[in-house]
């Protein structure tokens, strides 16, 4: 159920439509992986509190990043289901240096 996003009328066209996750999340987050040497993860966070980690590369803690997203930080709302980057303190620095 996780893999369906219901419609929540915030975005054409997709305000009279359901969602579908993708199909093969882990294939997904492991090309990702692949094509940018970085951990990657699908997650299904709502604004109840509830976080489903669809698929996750083998560096991810998914404890950690459960209890971080779980009060949604970056929004459910007129957001229409970002995409996330999220960048461990200790790689803060090169991160800076890139951006």
């Amino acid at each position: 159920m996780a893999q369906i996003d219901d419609f929540a009328g915030t975005m054409w066209p997709f305000d009279r439509h359901i969602v579908m996750g993708p199909k093969d999340p882990q294939g997904v987050v492991d090309r990702i992986k692949a094509a940018t040497g970085v951990e990657a993860v699908i997650a299904d966070v709502n604004d109840i509190g509830k976080v489903d980690i669809l698929a996750a590369t083998d560096g991810v803690d998914r404890e950690m990043l459960s209890s971080y997203l779980k009060d949604n930080p970056h929004g459910n709302d007129d957001q229409q289901t970002p995409i996330v980057v999220l960048v461990s303190e200790e790689n803060m620095d090169e991160w800076t240096i890139r951006l």
